[in-house]
């Protein structure tokens, strides 16, 4: 028995040693790895910086040329805005009401006598309908073709004076 005991207490003493050892071994190793990143030059990171400047000083003239068209573009739209001359349609509107109570004041017991009164005004009616409705496609044309103009003078300006195109 004393064998047995004799025995397992040098095993328990190798491991114990064995795994000192092992842990000096694996901190060389890492000192090694250490010594060897230590030993390698520095990155050199000036020209990176140097494009981070290009590139800042390219986007600041970017948005220099962007603030000027935005400027452009709402002094054009102001002068658009200046040449539309809203109509004022109330005035025709209370000339319908107007013509419309007057009919309706009308005592005529026969409706076939009312007829040549209605068609005149139905017409007159039918005919301001359709200039307003004239003129509301004329300004919704205007207005689309300020647009594509506006796109256009954009895009000419950005494919001119862009500063990152280069």
């Amino acid at each position: 028995m004393k064998i047995i005991e004799k025995l397992s207490t040098y095993a328990a003493l190798l491991g114990v040693i064995g795994a000192i050892g092992g842990g000096f071994y694996t901190w060389g190793q890492f000192n090694s790895r250490l010594d060897a990143i230590e030993a390698t030059p520095p990155v050199n990171l000036t020209p990176l910086k140097e494009k981070d400047k290009e590139l800042e000083k390219k986007i600041d003239e970017a948005l220099l040329y962007a603030n000027e068209y935005k400027v452009d573009l709402i002094d054009r739209i102001k002068k658009v805005d200046d040449k539309i001359v809203p109509t004022d349609l109330t005035l025709v509107f209370k000339e319908i009401g107007k013509v419309k109570e007057q009919i309706a004041m009308l005592d005529i017991p026969e409706p076939f006598i009312i007829q040549p009164f209605i068609a005149p005004i139905n017409e007159t009616i039918r005919t301001l309908e359709s200039l307003l409705s004239e003129l509301s496609k004329q300004v919704a044309i205007a207005l689309k073709e300020n647009e594509v103009q506006d796109v256009m003078i954009e895009e000419l300006k950005l494919s001119t004076n862009n500063p990152l195109s280069n």
